[in-house]
């Protein structure tokens, strides 16, 4: 576990799959900004028992409540394309009313320090659409420099969008 003052995160038992399964969905609580397509709870199930939602090139863990304990969201991580050095990673704050509190920002800075201590990678990228304001808060409260615009990058709930590129490097995090 990742512990910090407002959230923890962890990764995914069993015990957190019906919960889990309830925040995937429910489409309602992802806004206009994260894919609103299902994972059947058998195959959860299945990745749980393969892998653990943890592998070499992907990984996931859910943010909690520190002190109550419910899981409030969940983030990813993967590696972008073969021939780059670098890891990205994806995020999405389920309970609505954790929203714009902190809790994102250093649920990311958690994140990024153990991936960097755990992945001989250089830097570490998000990926977000040019209108999702709160997203790129996030980003540059945590430390990611924007990089620049992806023209048309990104299709979702039937729009393409411009995505804006946000990175971190190992020594941007060293001297930060």
């Amino acid at each position: 576990m990742l512990k910090g003052k407002g959230i923890t995160l962890k990764p995914i038992t069993e015990e957190d799959l019906p919960a889990l399964y309830e925040h995937l969905v429910n489409v309602e609580n992802r806004g206009e900004f994260f894919p609103s397509s299902f994972t059947p709870m058998s195959q959860l199930r299945k990745e749980l028992a393969e892998h653990g939602f943890w592998k070499d090139d992907f990984g996931s863990v859910i943010l909690t409540d520190t002190e109550a304990g419910n899981i409030v969201g969940q983030m990813f991580w993967f590696k972008t394309v073969q021939y780059l050095n670098e890891l990205e990673i994806g995020y999405i704050m389920y309970d609505v009313t954790n929203r714009s509190r902190g809790g994102m920002t250093e649920g990311l800075k958690l994140l990024t320090r153990y991936l960097f201590n755990i992945k001989p990678v250089n830097r570490i990228r998000l990926c977000i659409a040019t209108e999702n304001g709160p997203s790129r808060r996030v980003a540059e409260k945590g430390g990611y420099r924007h990089e620049g615009t992806q023209r048309g990058a990104w299709w979702n709930k039937g729009r393409i969008y411009d995505m804006e590129l946000y990175a971190i490097t190992r020594g941007d995090l060293e001297s930060g």
